[in-house]
């Protein structure tokens, strides 16, 4: 049973309390207001593949996302007693604290709201699972809250792809993992698109100002990231099967023998796909499993955006009007929007839309 929601803001000081009667586990995102269309992916795959036996408490923390948004996401859920989606604007925590992004595109200081976790939710939340908006669930995520973290401080997966890099010799990371971040366990250095939090250690172990504070006191090169691998050195982070974060791979040649073959273990049966990186389905006509993410996008209350924007993305000048004003006056019909996006974003067939459109 559902408690009664509220308007969440960090500048009330709420602590965020379960949203039902029973299970103090919580699925917590990180998202901005632009987010919004592929962060509805992910919830989606999330919300169909969950358990009728099993209550979904799910928690974004944002800075920026408008109400209006925020409604839509929440409809996702409704007519499902076990699902709750609420927010919680974190912007007045992370105030005056310096926090790296190095300048990529896409990329803000919103990853670091994952660290704010264990501190906003209240003591009555045992375990938390993280996931990153840009995610594909093809499995049921709550499986994972089920991990023992007995003596850990989180469980993930590995970083098959930054592993990679540790053994490519032309690749910093060998040399900034060992010498700058001096990890005993370099091979375990994990993912933070999804982890699966020991809320009672944390509180235990560190402050949400502690936490900030280290994140703030250098350039990391890969952020939050590197930040939860050096408190988590010496066995602290329980290693999950590579299958529950799979991104494509880079140079599986590279991986000492064991880890290759889980990497092909988890490309034959992924459970979460992460578009991590440049891989992002609604950019990049290389990006894998590109036709699951449209399958889904389709079904979601964004599909319609995130079409306009690749046309605009693709040719910003024209932003493809007449395609657009087809569009929304009926003239192309659901089945044709879906089949033009996933066209675009193979191909960019600029010659085919047209003849079709002079038609």
């Amino acid at each position: 049973m559902k408690t009664e929601k509220k308007h969440l803001t960090a500048d009330n000081h709420i602590t965020i309390k379960p949203a039902f009667s029973w299970g103090t586990d919580a699925i917590v995102f990180c998202a901005n207001d632009y987010y919004c269309p592929y962060l509805s992916v992910m919830l989606y795959s999330v919300i169909a593949h969950a358990s009728p036996n099993r209550n979904y408490d799910i928690i974004v923390l944002n800075r920026d996302i408008t109400p209006k948004n925020q409604y839509i996401l929440q409809q996702m859920g409704a007519g499902r007693n076990n699902i709750s989606i609420r927010f919680l604007n974190v912007s007045s925590l992370i105030r005056g604290y310096s926090l790296y992004t190095g300048g990529k595109k896409e990329f803000t200081v919103d990853t670091y709201l994952r660290l704010l976790i264990p501190d906003l939710l209240d003591s009555a939340y045992h375990k938390a699972l993280y996931l990153d908006s840009d995610m594909l669930a093809l499995t049921d995520v709550g499986e994972l809250l089920d991990t023992n973290l007995d003596g850990y401080l989180l469980a993930s997966s590995r970083d098959m792809c930054g592993l990679a890099c540790y053994y490519d010799p032309r690749d910093e990371r060998k040399r900034y993992r060992d010498s700058v971040l001096h990890l005993s366990q370099p091979n375990d250095y994990f993912i933070a698109g999804m982890l699966v939090l020991n809320l009672d250690a944390f509180r235990r172990n560190y402050t949400m100002e502690e936490l900030l504070r280290l994140a703030a006191s250098r350039n990391w090169l890969q952020h939050d990231q590197d930040v939860l691998n050096l408190i988590c050195d010496g066995g602290k982070a329980k290693i999950l099967h590579a299958s529950w974060d799979v991104m494509k791979p880079y140079r599986p040649d590279l991986l000492p023998e064991p880890y290759r073959v889980e990497l092909e273990e988890s490309l034959k049966d992924p459970k979460i796909i992460h578009f991590g990186g440049n891989e992002k389905p609604w950019r990049n006509l290389d990006s894998p499993w590109m036709d699951l993410f449209w399958d889904t996008a389709v079904k979601t209350p964004y599909y319609k955006e995130m079409i306009y924007r690749n046309l605009q993305h693709d040719d910003p000048e024209s932003k493809n009007n007449e395609l657009i004003f087809r569009i929304n006056n009926g003239e192309i019909w659901f089945r044709d929007m879906v089949k033009f996006n996933i066209a675009w974003v193979r191909f960019k067939v600029k010659s085919k839309l047209q003849a079709r459109s002079n038609l």
